[in-house]
């Protein structure tokens, strides 16, 4: 039988529904290294893609790579463990989350779980996430490294930026309100673990 997760506080909040939870995935570094060994590896099949932005055309807004990790894990072992301790993770922060600012209205996960890869120069310019057509309600986003300079989470109408530490998982509303930008990196590479939960079931 599955055992769901226990749930988590968060460590700090910020411009009313920023959630920020520190230190909730252990070893990231590892994370990253079997996300580069499998990717590397030309017989694996499993590769980063260039981005693309949900209903946009606009091609300029979003440089950065990512990488399908749900449909990886339903190919290859390790993936599928990182994909299912995301999953727990998610479990325990949005449950808390939703008991604290969406009086515990339902909530789905229907999208697949992506890993960004950012390297110099890349970025996402201000965005949100998801309106109501799109069924995007909460976005969640846990980062893995902070070897890298520049990449800073900026929300452009609170006036609040945010360096991302590894373990840490941000957890915001996916309305225009929290438009968001990730700064160009600087140098280096930074890894992020993302999805977003839908106030409706189904696409």
């Amino acid at each position: 039988m599955y055992i769901p997760p226990y749930p988590i506080e968060p460590t700090e909040i910020v411009a009313g529904c920023i959630a920020i939870y520190r230190d909730v995935w252990d070893n990231p570094q590892e994370t990253i290294d079997t996300i580069e060994r499998i990717t590397s590896d030309s017989t694996s099949s499993i590769n980063f893609i260039k981005a693309h932005t949900l209903g946009e055309n606009r091609n300029d807004l979003r440089t950065n790579f990512h990488l399908d990790l749900t449909n990886a894990g339903k190919n290859n072992e390790e993936f599928r463990i990182i994909n299912n301790r995301y999953f727990d993770l998610l479990f325990s922060a949005t449950n808390n989350y939703v008991n604290k600012f969406v009086d515990n209205e339902p909530y789905y996960f229907v999208e697949e779980f992506n890993v960004l890869k950012y390297q110099t120069g890349q970025e996402y310019k201000a965005h949100f996430d998801g309106g109501t057509s799109t069924r995007r309600s909460i976005s969640p986003i846990l980062y893995l490294n902070d070897e890298y300079t520049g990449g800073e989470l900026e929300f452009v109408f609170h006036n609040i930026k945010i360096k991302p530490s590894p373990g840490m998982l941000a957890i915001f509303p996916a309305n225009y309100a929290y438009s968001h930008i990730a700064h160009p990196v600087k140098t280096g590479t930074k890894y992020a673990i993302v999805t977003w939960l839908h106030d409706q079931p189904g696409q």
